[in-house]
């Protein structure tokens, strides 16, 4: 039994998704950045133009670039929430100075821009690399995967499919073999980009059997193989593997624990009130919480199925808020509904909310009427 995904491809050998990225990246290029760069931001600040001995690269202020510069310009060590509220409070202040800081990296550290050009010679950042990165060719990668894959026992070396993940990356999954529990879970191979920035990872496809309720997608990054080494695709299989049994018994743990804590009636009306959502969806919530409390009991367990069940299978709900609620279901069963609560509200650049919106919003917004 497995969750249908409307946007997974079968894996045809002649015309399939990781063909596709070796040959994008066949037309990759590479500038080395040898002599000093400017640097300017659009008036939005969700653009950026580096500009090199004449050449102009475009790109997008998103999470891969935002990290690869901010971080070593502000410390490589540090989270990318932390990187990306240092980068909005910086633009929001001084732009242009937040523009110098990004042209002394390049000053600071030996990168190389790779980038992608179009048919009207506009150049596009594909990635930031250094000497010490490591090309590896994805489909080259996968027929060794699938050699090693094939001494495991809980990894079947068969391709589910291949689709391409939020983020643009190239997912393969494979069947995983480990019966017994509540869940089932598949065993996802994002083939990195040489983009400099990506890694060889799983991400792991799990959902709760009886339902088929969607759960969010898992990865460990301690297993990810980074571009600056060789690797050992039997060590890399059998450590995945591992951390994919450990985190299914961890999973059948916050299950009993979901099932055995009374659902708080203030702290779920305060959820309801943080949901970022329109009123119908909303009342959606609370009548599947009523049909799941009457299955399961009025419990933790009944609110994080009624989150997944709407997330996997209502239709009226849009993809983002599906996503949102498979997410939120996740978190409320892998934590508990108090610590989602007391979880700080991610904001993004555009300056909006996730699902759950901060406390006090509300409250703050009626005041400040």
């Amino acid at each position: 039994m497995k969750i249908a995904t409307k946007n997974r491809k079968p894996y045809d050998e002649n015309d399939n998704a990781i063909q596709a990225l070796v040959d994008l990246e066949c037309n990759v290029h590479q500038l080395d950045a040898e002599m000093p760069v400017q640097v300017q931001l659009s008036g939005d600040g969700k653009r950026i133009q580096i500009i090199h001995n004449g050449v102009v690269l475009n790109g997008e202020v998103k999470r891969p670039l935002m990290h690869q510069l901010g971080g070593r310009a502000w410390g490589q060590d540090q989270d990318f929430n932390l990187i990306g509220k240092t980068w909005l409070e910086k633009f929001t202040n001084n732009s242009v100075a937040l523009e110098q800081e990004l042209a002394a990296v390049f000053k600071n550290h030996e990168i190389s821009i790779r980038y992608k050009t179009d048919n009207q010679s506009q150049n596009a950042i594909y990635g930031m690399v250094t000497s010490h990165f490591v090309d590896v060719n994805q489909l080259e990668f996968r027929a060794k995967f699938m050699e090693h894959a094939r001494q495991s026992t809980a990894l079947i070396p068969e391709s589910r499919g291949i689709e391409i993940g939020a983020f643009g990356e190239v997912i393969e999954f494979f069947q995983f073999d480990n019966a017994g529990f509540q869940t089932q879970y598949e065993y996802g191979l994002v083939y990195a980009r040489n983009n400099g920035y990506e890694a060889y990872k799983v991400s792991w496809g799990r959902w709760i059997i009886i339902c088929t309720n969607g759960l969010k997608r898992w990865e460990e990054n301690r297993s990810a193989w980074k571009h600056t080494k060789n690797v050992d695709l039997s060590a890399f299989i059998a450590q995945t593997v591992e951390e994919g049994i450990g985190n299914q018994r961890f999973l059948e743990e916050r299950i009993t624990a979901s099932r055995e804590t009374q659902l708080s009636h203030e702290k779920t009306q305060e959820l309801m009130g943080r949901l970022s959502l329109a009123q119908a969806s909303k009342t959606r919530v609370i009548d599947r919480l009523a049909v799941e409390s009457q299955a399961v009991g009025c419990n933790e367990w009944a609110l994080s199925q009624s989150l997944t069940w709407l997330g996997t299978h209502e239709k009226a709900i849009s993809h983002r808020n599906q996503q949102q609620l498979i997410g939120l279901g996740t978190d409320v069963l892998e934590h508990s509904l108090d610590e989602v609560l007391e979880e700080e509200s991610k904001l993004f650049f555009d300056g909006s909310y996730g699902l759950v919106l901060p406390k006090g919003f509300q409250r703050n917004q009626m005041l400040s009427q």
